[in-house]
């Protein structure tokens, strides 16, 4: 708006010199007032995990089936901030959070994990390859000396 006032008010002040110089200035002071200050991403409102109940049953696997895991063992989830921009451009604030758990799949020894899905997203393929970045994956101690998760 500035930008637009100061080119016609240098213009016909200073002709067309005056319209560049006032278009320049006008330029500078919307800046100063229309630029956000810093703009934040998306934020969790609760940092709450997935938990169980105390004493549920764990369910003895036969065979090939797709289970849903009981998570035993979680940290509270670690929040992270990155910030970037600067030198002229808008600050931006984001936000990445991690946790480690454990999942407990089966109450007996599992020969095999095929597949590995999270909130609906393949993580691990059949193939035993990995679809995306998980960190670190171990098998548990009870499973390490018989068989581990390939």
């Amino acid at each position: 708006m500035a930008t637009l006032v100061l080119t016609a008010v240098g213009t016909v002040v200073g002709g067309p010199i005056g319209g560049a110089i006032g278009a320049v200035i006008g330029n500078q002071i919307d800046r100063a007032i229309f630029t956000p200050k810093g703009a934040k991403g998306p934020r969790l409102d609760s940092l709450a995990v997935q938990g169980s109940s105390y004493g549920a049953d764990l369910p003895r696997l036969f065979g090939t089936m797709r289970v849903s895991g009981s998570v035993i063992w979680a940290t509270d989830l670690r929040e992270s901030t990155h910030k970037s921009g600067g030198k002229g451009r808008p600050t931006t604030t984001t936000y990445s959070y991690s946790a480690s758990f454990a999942v407990a799949l089966s109450a007996r020894p599992v020969r095999a994990i095929h597949r590995i899905w999270a909130d609906g997203a393949l993580l691990r393929g059949a193939a035993g390859d990995w679809k995306s970045d998980v960190g670190s994956f171990r098998s548990t101690p009870a499973t390490r000396g018989r068989r581990s998760i390939p």
